[in-house]
């Protein structure tokens, strides 16, 4: 009698809807969400680390020649400034680190690129994640 009865057949339907289409979309929709926060948190950490970098260029050598040329102090600087502004993903066992520190004399910019490993945040059939983020600060002409 079951079997003959439409409301057997509605109700098989929205079981096999929900299980085979809506937790796998909410699932993705998480982890889509999760990999959008971890890339922001990386391109703030970016941001943060080109102004830590502009603030520690040679200021004797940018006066007299218009150069910028970073001081011996700058990547211990700069990977302090990223390690501080991913303390959230390092909690979770992301870490962020300067790749490249570029400097253009010709705009007075600065830009530094951060990479994290993402992988640690998806499940282990995910490929690794490399993300990497650019942050660019630009110097004001300093007149006298």
């Amino acid at each position: 009698m079951l079997l003959r009865d439409r409301r057997a057949y509605s109700m098989t339907f929205w079981a096999m809807f929900i299980g085979l289409v809506m937790v796998p979309t909410l699932a993705l929709s998480i982890e889509l969400g999760r990999y959008f926060y971890a890339i922001a948190e990386v391109q703030k950490a970016a941001d943060a680390a080109a102004v830590a970098a502009s603030a520690e260029i040679n200021q004797q050598v940018f006066q007299d020649t218009g150069n910028l040329v970073p001081t011996a102090k700058t990547w211990g600087n700069i990977q302090s400034y990223v390690t501080a502004n991913t303390a959230n993903l390092s909690a979770k066992g992301v870490h962020a680190f300067v790749t490249e520190i570029h400097v253009n004399s010709g705009d007075n910019s600065i830009q530094v690129g951060v990479s994290a490993d993402l992988s640690v945040l998806f499940p282990s059939v995910v490929p690794r994640i490399l993300v990497t983020q650019t942050g660019i600060a630009k110097l004001r002409a300093i007149t006298h």
